[in-house]
C-alpha cells in the first residue's frame, strides 16, 4: 500500500489572519467530528484563534 505524502507543517508564526480565521471556522462547523481539538475544547480553541486572528491584523 502507498502511503500518501502529507505536506510539511506551517509553523503557527507564518499563518496570516484570514488563515487563523478560516482554521477557526472549519473548527466550529466540525464541532462534533473532533477536528483538530475534542468537541469539548473547540469554543476555547476557536475563541483564542479567533483573538490571534485580530491581534495579527493590527
Amino acid at each position: 500500500m502507498t502511503e500518501i505524502p502529507t505536506p510539511p507543517r506551517k509553523p503557527l508564526a507564518a499563518y496570516t489572519a484570514d488563515e487563523i480565521e478560516a482554521v477557526a471556522e472549519r473548527a466550529a462547523e466540525r464541532k462534533e467530528s473532533g477536528f483538530i481539538v475534542t468537541p469539548d475544547s473547540v469554543p476555547l480553541f476557536v475563541a483564542a484563534l479567533r483573538a490571534l486572528a485580530r491581534e495579527r491584523k493590527r
